[in-house]
């Protein structure tokens, strides 16, 4: 008997050793390799030895074994798993909330905004008037004429598809607080496709499930608005209407959140638009230099031309990630129009306004971060 209890001990010791072992025998042998996660960030794929900075070491070896390890990604999937479809809550509830009828939105920021914990002091609201006064007398002096087009978040367009656990205690909205403050000085500033939307819902997606941003549908109400707009001020001016197009049906398995939850199964139902007859094509890039640290190079700068326009217009587009839903639409209206993606920091961007001489310049921001338009980047 004693043998035997023995025997089971040392089994045991043998077990234990052979399961944490096993992580870098697999590292050393490879006898399994799994397809590394995109988790939306900066993988540690190096350790920075240096004398100089010797306190950092443990911190940077720390760091390169927790994404070097080598069951990490299947141990992700189990772990995804039992806190998706086993507890029915968000693996990672600092980034996901989990919605209603498979809607998911955003944590952190945009929830706090939808809560009412991030309205405007008066005295921010007086700095972005300020702001605003000192950039208006810059486009004055270049006969520019100037828009702001505001992106709601998708806890203000469906409300209806949050958990009963997000509450909505204040229903003054950032956008609504810069119109009343900027209203008499700056009367057609902001460009607010909000109630648009909401009307359009009713009838269709506006919004992807699996991510926040907003799809092509609502770029396309959104193109409408600011069109509309821009034709206003320009009555003189040929701007044509939308090119004609077509959806097409298509699957998605991407995202914000479908990377968060990690359930590869996930998936929704999507349109994409496909013009007919689009004239304006992908010209050569002005090259501007793109913002240090910046992640998206690729995207940091779109130029498209129209050899067929008789507006002679041009127009700059100072965007975020929500612009690429306008691009299919926007494009086609004007003589060339260029998109910059500077970083989330819809700067005044001078070097770029001097070089391409626009007629009109759109600042697109998400609601999210409408508050970069205060913060001072180098």
């Amino acid at each position: 008997m004693k043998n035997n209890m023995h025997s089971g001990k040392y089994i045991l010791i043998i077990l234990f050793v052979v399961i944490i072992s096993l992580p870098a025998l697999n590292s050393l042998m490879g006898v399994w390799e799994f397809e590394r996660k995109d988790e939306n960030r900066a993988f540690k794929n190096s350790v920075n030895l240096s004398i100089e900075n010797i306190d950092a070491i443990p911190a940077e070896a720390e760091a390169y074994l927790n994404d070097n390890f080598s069951f990490r990604s299947p141990l992700l999937d189990l772990y995804h798993y039992i806190k998706f479809h086993i507890a029915k809550v968000s693996p990672h509830r600092e980034k996901t909330v989990i919605g209603r009828d498979n809607w998911y939105f955003m944590a952190g920021k945009d929830k706090e905004i939808y809560e009412g914990n991030h309205n405007f002091s008066f005295a921010e609201l007086e700095a972005m008037e300020s702001e605003w006064q000192h950039r208006k007398h810059y486009f004055d002096s270049l006969d520019i004429a100037y828009y702001w087009l505001i992106c709601p978040i998708k806890y203000h367009i469906y409300p209806e598809k949050l958990p009963f656990t997000v509450s909505h205690r204040n229903e003054i909205k950032l956008v609504d607080q810069l119109k009343t403050h900027l209203a008499k000085k700056f009367p057609k500033l902001i460009i607010d496709p909000t109630e648009k939307l909401r009307e359009a819902k009713a009838h269709e997606k506006l919004f992807y499930q699996l991510d926040n941003h907003w799809n092509y549908r609502a770029g396309l109400i959104a193109s409408e608005k600011l069109l509309s707009t821009i034709k206003a001020d320009f009555p003189n001016a040929p701007i044509g209407d939308i090119t004609p197009f077509e959806w097409k049906d298509t699957v998605l398995h991407s995202g914000h959140h479908h990377r968060v939850l990690g359930i590869e199964s996930l998936s929704e139902q999507e349109k994409w638009p496909l013009l007919n007859n689009q004239v304006s094509v992908n010209a050569e890039k002005y090259g501007f230099p793109v913002i240090k640290g910046f992640p998206y190079k690729w995207q940091y700068e779109r130029r498209f031309v129209n050899k067929r326009d008789t507006t002679g217009l041009r127009l700059l587009v100072i965007r975020d990630s929500f612009g690429k839903q306008l691009m299919p639409f926007i494009k086609e209206a004007f003589s060339e129009t260029v998109y910059i993606f500077d970083s989330w920091q819809y700067g005044v961007n001078k070097e770029i306004i001097e070089t391409v001489k626009p007629d009109i310049i759109v600042y697109m921001s998400v609601e999210a971060y409408i508050d970069h338009f205060l913060t001072e980047y180098e």
